[in-house]
């Protein structure tokens, strides 16, 4: 398969475009600023336009001369402002009418596909908000981790589970 490279302008005025005109949009994701929910280079974003956007909502939107996805924090006066997760000071602002759409699914590594809008999700949003003084060294301690660290935890967990279930069974 090809590949195609555009110009960032390019791309997202087609982007915004499709929004506009209904349609859903599936993008990749570049840099870190949305770890540790969303990761550049593994993960795709699944978009679509909206009437309203709520706080916990992650948006494209435009500020200055570069389109961002990041965190709706809060709309006050037609003035939205967002952060990214991956980020321990500085937000955007931007007029509401700047953001074009908001992540209905987030594909991660073309395998799973997560509802960034569901309850579990939006607490763990809420709990990594509120260790936002300590997120510049919680970011630093992640990147430093393997990137599927986790998928070592899980394979042991799965065999325990294993093991453990099956001695039950033969001592029944």
């Amino acid at each position: 398969m090809e590949k195609l490279v555009l110009n960032n302008d390019v791309f997202f005025e087609r982007v915004v475009a499709m929004l506009r005109a209904g349609q859903r949009v599936i993008i990749p994701v570049k840099g870190y600023s949305m770890l540790p929910f969303i990761r550049g280079g593994r993960d795709l974003v699944e978009l679509e336009a909206a009437a309203c956007y709520e706080p916990g909502d992650i948006v494209l939107f435009h500020v200055g001369d570069r389109y961002v996805m990041h965190r709706l924090q809060h709309i006050r006066d037609g003035v939205a402002e967002m952060m990214g997760d991956g980020v321990y000071r500085g937000r955007e602002h931007c007029p509401v009418g700047d953001i074009y759409g908001r992540a209905i699914r987030i594909v991660r590594g073309g395998k799973k596909d997560i509802d960034p809008r569901s309850p579990r999700e939006l607490r763990r949003a809420a709990v990594w908000k509120k260790y936002l003084p300590a997120r510049r060294w919680l970011l630093a301690l992640y990147k430093l981790l393997p990137w599927n660290w986790w998928l070592l935890f899980e394979q042991r967990a799965g065999w325990f589970k294993a093991h453990f279930s099956a001695r039950r069974k033969t001592a029944s």
